[in-house]
Order: C-alpha cells, then sequence, then structure tokens
C-alpha cells in the first residue's frame, strides 16, 4: 500500500511538472542574435527617379481638362551612413544625406470650359537639401534566421533646404528663392537581407514623423518673408522608400 502511495505521488510531479512547462509555439526560432555586439557597418542608401510628363498613358486621363503638357522632373539621393552595435541587434547610427529635384513645366494648358482656362509655360523648380541624422537602430530576426530580418530606426535629423522656383520673361531670370532649416524626429522600419556573411541590401520607408520648419524667402531679390511651422505626420510615405547596402565587420 505504501509503495502504491509512493508511485501515485509521483505521478502527479510529473504531470504538475508538464504542466508548468512553457508553452510556445516555435515561432522564436534558434538564432536571437541577427548581428553581435561590436561589429561596425558601413553603407551607402541611393534612390533616383526621371519621370515625363505628357509621354505616358496615365496622362490622357486627364486630357479633356488639360492640354499641352510638356515638362518631367528628376530627383537623385544619396546617403552615406556609419552603424556601431553597443549591443546584440541594437546600434548607433549617423548619416549624411544629399538630394536634389529637379521639375521643369515646359508648358500646360487647363480647359475648365469653353470660356474659361488658363495657359502657363516656362516654369522651373530646382531644390538640392542637406542633411545630417543620428538615432538608434534595432534589428530583429525574421523566425530565427541569420539571413532575413527587419528593423525600425530612430533618428534625429537637422538639415539645410535651398530651393528656387523660377521662369524667364524677356530674357531676365525671375522668381523665389527659398532657404529652409528643419529639425525632425523620424520613425523608419524597413527589412534586411544578407547575400554574403558581411554583405546585406535593405529597404526602408518613411512612417512617423515630427518636424520643425523655419522657411525664409525672396523674390526677384526684392521682397523678404519668413515663417516657422511645427508638425506631424504618420503614414506610410511612399516618396520616403529608400534603398540601400551594407558592409559589416564582426
Amino acid at each position: 500500500m505504501k509503495r502504491l502511495f509512493i508511485l501515485l505521488l509521483a505521478a502527479c510531479l510529473a504531470a504538475e511538472g508538464q504542466a508548468q512547462e512553457k508553452f510556445t509555439r516555435g515561432f522564436e526560432g534558434k538564432n536571437k542574435v541577427f548581428i553581435p555586439k561590436g561589429s561596425f557597418g558601413g553603407g551607402l542608401s541611393a534612390s533616383w527617379r526621371k519621370y515625363s510628363l505628357g509621354d505616358d498613358e496615365g496622362y490622357t486621363v486627364l486630357s479633356k481638362y488639360l492640354g499641352d503638357l510638356k515638362g518631367g522632373y528628376r530627383t537623385i539621393g544619396v546617403a552615406p551612413s556609419f552603424e556601431f552595435f553597443w549591443a546584440e541587434n541594437l546600434s548607433v547610427v549617423a548619416r549624411f544625406e544629399y538630394s536634389w529635384l529637379g521639375v521643369d513645366l515646359d508648358n500646360a494648358s487647363l480647359h475648365l470650359s469653353e470660356d474659361l482656362g488658363l495657359s502657363i509655360s516656362g516654369q522651373h523648380y530646382k531644390r538640392q537639401s542637406y542633411a545630417l541624422a543620428t538615432g538608434v537602430r534595432y534589428y530583429v530576426p525574421f523566425m530565427g534566421s541569420r539571413i532575413f530580418g527587419w528593423f525600425v530606426e530612430g533618428t534625429l535629423n537637422g538639415g539645410y533646404v535651398q530651393s528656387m522656383l523660377y521662369e524667364y520673361a524677356e530674357g531676365l531670370k525671375q522668381g523665389t528663392y527659398g532657404d529652409n532649416w528643419k529639425l525632425a524626429l523620424r520613425v523608419d522600419p524597413g527589412i534586411c537581407f544578407f547575400v554574403h556573411e558581411n554583405f546585406d541590401f535593405e529597404v526602408s520607408v518613411g512612417l512617423m514623423d515630427i518636424t520643425w520648419k523655419l522657411n525664409r524667402q525672396n523674390e526677384n531679390q526684392v521682397k523678404n518673408s519668413s515663417g516657422s511651422s511645427l508638425g506631424t505626420g504618420l503614414n506610410i510615405d511612399l516618396l520616403a522608400i529608400r534603398f540601400g547596402a551594407h558592409v559589416y565587420l564582426w
């Protein structure tokens, strides 16, 4: 009887131990370290776009109201960066960003009715910006993989933007010139994948920002104006998609 009681007690303790065992579905995987502590990284992100107005199929949808549309825009952006991992999967990021945008509207006419219309031509817009960004980035391996992962980056950005909107009238260049300073907090998520032990590609997109801007404008070297603004945005900015490649030294 005593021996039977001991066997029943042992079975109850074993069942209780199994019941207290942590339940997991196995999504954590075996590898939690995507990039080890003490690693250095350096990379380059770049973007380039060129678009012609009046030469694509989408333009025909607006042909009822827009006529003689001709022009285009070009944009170029580069951003070299540096990373130091002071903890596993967590790095300090420093990056310099440069971008250039050019829009040329050679001709456009707007027809709202037979008696109401508007025509413009020879409008040009140029903008170039410089920015420094510093912050932190945290990586998460995808299902324990050391090849695929996603990250979220938070940075403080300070920059300067120079722009001009001008036209040529009777051989003279006339327009509005602007100097803009900005300070922004940004959150950018992204994904990355390694194609070699020390080399990866990444794609990130703007998600949220809080931006303060100071604007100063000069019109035809005569009229001056200035203003400031503070705003926030919470949406996926498809125009802020950035492609990059990085080299890491363990």
